[in-house]
């Protein structure tokens, strides 16, 4: 009698929250948004989002915030909170957004209210069923790789005094062009496919003309002291080291040298305030991701010396709106490495090694959507 009683009670008192279909208007199958009771109220895990609108979910714990791209715009969450920001406009949610552990959980208000008036053109809701229009692909498609430098701007030139940056870093693009379009089902796009000068800004102008889900620029290293060796990749930010301000300002004086002057700078350093752009952190993010895995492929494969993953305000990674890398192979300068990286057994090591981590990036990106 005691167990029936139970069983009545939960019926009459506890809500039964039903799962949300999500139709969508072309010939696409339905998809199932699964919702979850946290304090009797109906949530869902914000991920459920990747299956039904393939969103592109990243969080920011720095800034206390949840980003989910959906249908090409930008919804900022703050976490503990019910606010959400799009554009410059701030909607109530009612409920806070919840977050456990790396999970994070959104009130299904955001389903039934917000998201329709966001998307009233794509996205309606009535009686447990959203209406979609079919979703965004924006998982990893095109790729534009940058070789440093080239025509009458050299690089960095080798201890021999015999070979140049701009050499090298062709040769290892149009490797890398080849491996990835054969194996990753990805366009790649070259910023240069022959030995001739292209400005830093041309090279993201393209980038973003071309709509790239990356943007990698190839580099080799040089240092005053022969002894130095190693291999590291950096992301936009403002440098934090010595060693990071020396190389930034090394690769920067091409803008100096061959594109005008301080006038030319001036130019460069006027597009600043995109660091501060909250979609440009977003990017800065996975920016940071993608240098992780190219960094300990790298070194996992060359054994090389492992110098870091770093931030440095390279004028080339500016304005680039996708994941931007740049990636320094070796130093030039030191007698060993240069012979190295002339050799074509350990440019294949290090074609091999970038592959890797551009494959794994892109297989936790897309599966992010």
């Amino acid at each position: 009698m005691r167990n029936l009683f139970i069983c009545i009670f939960l019926v009459v008192f506890s809500k039964v929250f039903a799962d949300i279909t999500v139709i969508y208007n072309t010939s696409l199958a339905q998809e199932s948004i699964h919702t979850i009771n946290f304090f009797d109220t109906e949530y869902f895990n914000a991920y459920e989002l990747n299956k039904a609108f393939k969103a592109k979910i990243s969080s920011d714990i720095m800034d206390q915030r949840l980003n989910i791209n959906i249908y090409g715009e930008q919804l900022i969450f703050l976490l503990d909170s019910s606010y959400l920001q799009h554009g410059l406009k701030y909607y109530n949610m009612t409920y806070d957004l919840i977050q456990q552990e790396e999970k994070y959980f959104l009130p299904v208000s955001f389903l039934q209210s917000i998201l329709p008036i966001i998307f009233p053109d794509q996205v309606s809701y009535e009686n447990n069923k959203l209406f979609a229009s079919a979703p965004i692909d924006n998982s990893i498609r095109r790729i534009v790789l940058d070789p440093g430098h080239g025509g009458k701007d050299p690089g960095a030139v080798g201890y021999s005094k015999k070979y140049f940056e701009k050499d090298i870093t062709l040769e290892l693009a149009l490797k890398l062009k080849k491996k990835l379009e054969q194996k990753l089902d990805v366009l790649v796009l070259l910023s240069r496919d022959k030995d001739e000068f292209v400005s830093l800004q041309q090279r993201t102008k393209l980038a973003n003309e071309k709509a790239a889900d990356l943007f990698i620029s190839l580099h080799c290293n040089a240092h005053r002291n022969s002894q130095i060796d190693g291999v590291e990749v950096y992301y936009l930010s403002t440098a934090k080291t010595d060693e990071a301000r020396a190389v930034e300002a090394m690769e920067n004086q091409v803008v100096f040298e061959y594109e005008g002057g301080e006038e030319a700078v001036k130019k460069y350093d006027d597009l600043a305030f995109i660091l501060a752009d909250m979609a440009q952190s977003e990017h800065l993010e996975e920016s940071y991701n993608l240098g992780v895995n190219l960094q300990s492929s790298l070194i996992t494969d060359t054994e090389a010396y492992d110098r870091g993953v770093k931030q440095a305000n390279f004028y080339v990674l500016r304005g680039a709106f996708m994941p931007a890398v740049l990636i320094e192979f070796g130093f030039l300068s030191n007698e060993d490495e240069e012979k190295k990286l002339l050799n074509k057994n350990y440019q294949n090591k290090l074609i091999d090694s970038v592959f890797k981590g551009i494959h794994d990036f892109k297989m936790k990106y897309d599966q992010m959507q």
